[in-house]
């Protein structure tokens, strides 16, 4: 009955932890809504407020120079403007406000200054000029020395006719500096904007805007995505008519929000962009909504913090076993598991990281397969010998196999365990275990290897090969083809005799050694006594074409790797090989008989001139 009751306990503790936590996420998404509400709020009131005192900084710039060129004009209303020292002196005044002072006879003829390398006589301004207005250009120029500028005309009035027409221009550059120096782009971009959407100027202290002199507000809005309660065409329709408009755009990635105010200068409109964000927790405003999101947030961290608490609690109670079972199961590396058929699941019921320096969670459905990513691939036979263990009526199961460690290598386990069964008697569930025995295993495989193997070369001796060949030939599979090699050296009768045995062993071990690299992992190698060998290779060929390429290429390759050269520092021989080949099944199904062919194969490899190859069939391919 108690443990009924801790299971319960359990149970709701979850499920509380579970309700608080979803609370808590809803809490904070809508308290992150609240907040992001506000901040928005925040930020156009303080863009309405800059564009305000951008606005009118702006005017300011324009309405000082127009009224000094108005100054100007009128001194000079009476001067004679042939004599350029006194125009020089009074122009001087006017020097820090723009970039060059010129004056034009209302033909548009320079009378004083740089108007030679400049177009404006034909310009709007200057008609205006010469109807008794100073204003400013409409259009952007380019001066002398390429950069862009905005001129301003006003008019030179004697006796109520305009006698001439003074130009002040002005850089864009300089227009821009004076701007950035008044501050206001602290928080955001300026960009002056004329009545059909073509930007004038810019500070665009945020290069993320990419927005220069030469964009159209109009299209480049296009492109991005409007809101706040106006779409593109309200935003073109409201600049035209020369209508303040706050909105909000969206481009690369980045939320904007603008604030356009129309100027008294060319119906141009002063555009300010600020960032949608800010960074400084301090600008945000809670408001009473927002603090009882914080409420309910407090409320959800305290029930989550007392659960979590239970939590470790309960958890300690099992840490003192959990230690002394892990402390059991590294000193013989040995892991317990579980395996469930319906549902499938593969769950360890310890710390995988006795193999490997990981945990592993537990596996469901086909996912419980990749536990054979970690056993090494020639012993995923273990796959099949399970299945059919569990298809059959036995209880216990053994086997060893080789797992990754943790260094990327593979030791021996011995995996055994047996299977519940149900009453039909499918298995139900599998509960086994992996133990260590790699030193058991290696010495075992150790002794079985020096049974099978030829103590000088290192390949399987006859014996060996006999028995590994027939096995192969027993398979009998079709479109596979086993081709034996039989390899005599030539000349070795004389590394003896003149060399002595030391030599002869030496070219013995150099031959099983060739062998072994030209065939490596997919063939037999054997030594079949004295300098002769044996090679048995699998190989599956389309056609009799390529089967006659394999092998001639491995013939070839067995041919050049066999002429060697051996000397005691007087004496030199050469030494070369005799092969004879044969082919099953072509030439039989069992050892003895493809034997005595390729032995058949090889006695003419030798009579006939040494150094070449053969195949039973008499066809002497290549010397």
């Amino acid at each position: 009955m108690k443990k009924n009751k801790m299971i319960n306990l359990k149970k709701i503790c979850y499920l509380l932890l579970i309700i608080s936590v979803l609370s808590g996420i809803f809490t904070v998404v809508c308290f992150g809504r609240e907040l992001r509400g506000n901040n928005v709020s925040n930020i156009k009131k303080v863009v309405n407020s800059n564009a305000c005192i951008g606005k009118a900084y702006f005017e300011e710039i324009f309405s000082e120079r127009i009224s000094n060129m108005e100054l100007l004009a009128k001194r000079i209303s009476e001067q004679d403007f042939s004599n350029r020292g006194e125009l020089a002196a009074v122009f001087e005044e006017l020097n820090g406000y723009f970039d060059d002072i010129s004056i034009l006879d209302i033909n548009g003829i320079r009378l004083y200054g740089n108007c030679l390398y400049k177009s404006v006589s034909n310009s709007e301004g200057f008609e205006k000029a010469l109807d008794k207005k100073a204003n400013v250009a409409d259009e952007i120029t380019i001066n002398y020395e390429g950069n862009d500028e905005i001129n301003i005309f006003a008019p030179v009035i004697y006796k109520n006719k305009v006698r001439a027409v003074i130009v002040g221009s002005m850089l864009l550059r300089d227009l821009k500096n004076k701007l950035i120096a008044s501050g206001i782009t602290k928080y955001g971009s300026v960009i002056i904007v004329s009545d059909s959407g073509d930007v004038l100027a810019d500070t665009n202290v945020s290069s993320k805007l990419e927005i220069s002199a030469d964009t159209n507000i109009f299209t480049y809005l296009n492109e991005c995505k409007v809101y706040g309660g106006i779409d593109n065409s309200g935003v073109r329709t409201s600049i035209r008519n020369a209508r303040e408009t706050d909105f909000l755009f969206r481009h690369n990635k980045y939320n904007y929000i603008v604030t356009t105010a129309p100027t008294r200068i060319n119906n141009w409109s002063f555009m300010f962009v600020s960032k949608g964000s800010r960074n400084n927790l301090s600008e945000f405003f809670i408001t009473s909504k927002s603090m009882n999101f914080i409420k309910i947030l407090l409320v959800n961290l305290i029930c989550i913090m007392t659960l979590l608490i239970f939590a470790v609690k309960s958890r300690e109670k099992l840490l003192d076993i959990e230690k002394i079972y892990d402390a059991v199961s590294k000193i013989d590396k040995t892991i317990i598991f579980q395996y469930y058929f319906n549902p499938k699941k593969f769950e360890l019921k310890d710390k995988f990281g006795i193999i490997l320096d990981k945990g592993t969670k537990p596996l469901m459905g086909e996912a419980i397969y990749d536990v054979y990513d970690y056993i090494h691939p020639d012993d995923l036979s273990i796959r099949s010998r399970l299945r059919k263990f569990f298809e059959s009526k036995e209880d216990f199961f053994t086997s060893e196999v080789r797992v990754l460690n943790r260094n990327g290598e593979y030791d021996w386990y011995r995996v055994s365990g047996f299977v519940k069964r149900g009453d039909n008697g499918s298995p139900k569930c599998f509960i086994g275990k992996l133990m260590d025995a790699s030193k058991q295993i290696t010495m075992e495989k150790n002794l079985v290897q020096r049974a099978e193997n030829d103590m000088l070369t290192g390949v399987l001796n006859k014996k060996t090969i006999e028995e590994k060949m027939g096995l192969l030939l027993n398979e009998n599979k079709s479109d596979r083809y086993y081709i034996f090699y039989m390899v005599d050296l030539d000349n070795f009768k004389n590394v003896n005799d003149t060399l002595g045995h030391i030599y002869g062993d030496k070219a013995i071990a150099d031959t099983g050694a060739e062998l072994s690299k030209i065939f490596k992992n997919d063939a037999l190698v054997g030594r079949l006594g004295g300098d002769e060998f044996a090679v048995c290779s699998v190989y599956d060929a389309f056609d009799d074409e390529s089967l006659k390429e394999y092998i001639i290429k491995k013939a070839e390759q067995v041919k050049k790797a066999n002429q060697r050269s051996y000397t005691d520092g007087v004496n030199v021989v050469n030494i070369t090989s005799s092969i004879g080949v044969s082919v099953a099944p072509k030439d039989g199904n069992d050892f003895e008989t493809i034997y005595k062919k390729a032995d058949s194969a090889l006695y003419h490899s030798k009579n006939t001139g040494k150094d070449r190859y053969t195949l039973y069939n008499g066809e002497l391919w290549k010397k």
